[in-house]
């Protein structure tokens, strides 16, 4: 009987060690991405630039919980790329060699959180003229929005 209660005793503090928070968030990819997402990116006011809004379009591609694709701005001209990871329901990105058209800025990186919900992606982005925010639809193949 001795022998029991110590073997008990070992077994639950050795289970403190594999007790973890969220896990099924961390491990499991529970949206998918892939898609062209249309819709407005608002910079914010900072350094004395008033607030600008401007359509733009993600063309992401998912693998898994890696997420790749390319920024482009209204007139459908590359603005840069994105990469990033899907966790749950958030998608953590970094955009890369951006050059804003309506910002006369030097290329720069933004990045941030976005929240998935059905068709919509928003969040917000930390960069030149950020605090910025965003939300943008998934796009049907037509590049229309869903019904």
């Amino acid at each position: 009987m001795r022998w029991t209660g110590q073997l008990l005793i070992v077994l639950t503090l050795s289970s403190f060690g594999c007790a973890r928070g969220d896990w099924t968030s961390q491990t499991l990819t529970l949206v998918d991405v892939t898609a062209t997402w249309e819709g407005p990116y608002r910079l914010g006011v900072t350094g004395g630039f008033a607030s600008v809004e401007r359509t733009t379009w993600w063309v992401l591609q998912q693998t898994g919980p890696k997420v790749s694709g390319e920024v482009q701005g209204p007139d459908g001209a590359p603005l840069g790329s994105v990469e990033g990871l899907i966790n749950g329901e958030s998608l953590n990105w970094k955009m890369t060699a951006i050059k804003l058209q309506w910002v006369n800025a030097p290329s720069r990186s933004y990045r941030g959180e976005a929240t998935v919900n059905g068709d919509e992606l928003s969040g917000r982005a930390d960069g030149v003229g950020c605090p910025c925010t965003f939300t943008l639809r998934r796009m049907n193949i037509e590049g229309k929005q869903p019904q």
